[in-house]
C-alpha cells in the first residue's frame, strides 16, 4: 500500500514538473519587422525635363516683359549648373528674317545677362499653323518628383502587434522636403564647389608680411557705444 501511494506521489510530481517545463518555455516569437525612416519608406526620385521659355516674335524685338522674362530664365540657368540653351526658331515663320532678327536680338541680350554665346546654339522647328511665330528658349535641368500621398488609405494606427509602419508613414514629410529642395541634382550625388575666394586672405597675409595691421579697419558707424542723454537746462 505505501509502494502504491509513492508511486502516485511520484506521479503527481513527475506531470508538475512537466507542466512547470512547459510554462517556462518562452512562446514562439511572431516574425518582426524593423520600424523603417520615412526616407526609406518613400523616395524622392528625378528626371531630366527642359525648363523652356516661350517668346513671341515681336517687329520691335524684345519688349520689356521678355527682356525681364530672361533675366529670370537666365538666372534659373545659372542655379542649374549653366547647361547648354537652345533656341528653337519656326522655319515655317511668316516673316523668316524678322525671326532671325529676333534670334539674334535674344542671343545678345542672354549674353548681357551673363549666358555665354558659346553656351548657346540655334536651331529650327516646324511650328505649324499659330498665329504669331514663336521663339522657343531652353536648357535641360533637373526636377524632383514628389509621392503622391492621395493614392495612399489610412489604416488603423492603433495596430501596431507587428511592430510594422502604416502605409502613409512618411509620405507628407518627403513630398515637402522634394517642393523645397533647391537644386534637385543634390540628389544624384554630391556636386562640385566653386573656388573660394582668398582675395582677403592675400590681403592679411600681405599686411602681416609688410608689418602692417591685419585687423580690419573700424567702422565708426557700428559704434556699440549708447548716446547719452541731453539733461534739461
Amino acid at each position: 500500500m505505501l509502494s502504491i501511494k509513492r508511486l502516485a506521489l511520484c506521479g503527481c510530481l513527475f506531470a508538475l514538473a512537466s507542466v512547470a517545463g512547459c510554462a517556462s518555455t518562452p512562446p514562439a516569437q511572431s516574425a518582426r519587422v524593423d520600424a523603417v525612416t520615412p526616407l526609406d519608406q518613400y523616395r524622392i526620385k528625378t528626371h531630366d525635363a527642359p525648363d523652356q521659355l516661350g517668346l513671341t516674335v515681336h517687329a520691335g524685338g524684345l519688349s520689356a516683359a521678355q527682356h525681364d522674362a530672361l533675366a529670370e530664365f537666365a538666372e534659373r540657368w545659372r542655379s542649374t549648373g549653366g547647361a547648354l540653351v537652345t533656341l528653337q526658331v519656326p522655319s515655317d515663320a511668316p516673316d523668316p528674317d524678322a525671326a532671325r532678327s529676333y534670334v539674334l536680338a535674344a542671343e545678345s541680350t542672354l549674353a548681357v545677362l551673363g549666358v555665354p554665346y558659346d553656351h548657346v546654339r540655334t536651331v529650327t522647328y516646324v511650328q505649324g499653323p499659330a498665329p504669331k511665330p514663336l521663339v522657343l528658349a531652353s536648357f535641360d535641368t533637373v526636377v524632383a518628383d514628389a509621392p503622391d500621398c492621395n493614392g495612399v488609405g489610412w489604416e488603423n494606427l492603433s495596430a501596431t502587434k507587428n511592430n510594422t509602419v502604416y502605409k502613409r508613414f512618411g509620405c507628407t514629410l518627403v513630398a515637402n522636403l522634394a517642393a523645397q529642395i533647391a537644386d534637385p541634382r543634390d540628389l544624384r550625388g554630391q556636386t562640385a564647389l566653386a573656388p573660394g575666394d582668398n582675395s582677403r586672405r592675400m590681403k592679411v597675409i600681405d599686411n602681416y608680411r609688410n608689418g602692417k595691421v591685419t585687423a580690419s579697419e573700424k567702422d565708426t558707424q557700428a559704434s556699440g557705444a549708447v548716446s547719452q542723454s541731453v539733461g534739461s537746462q
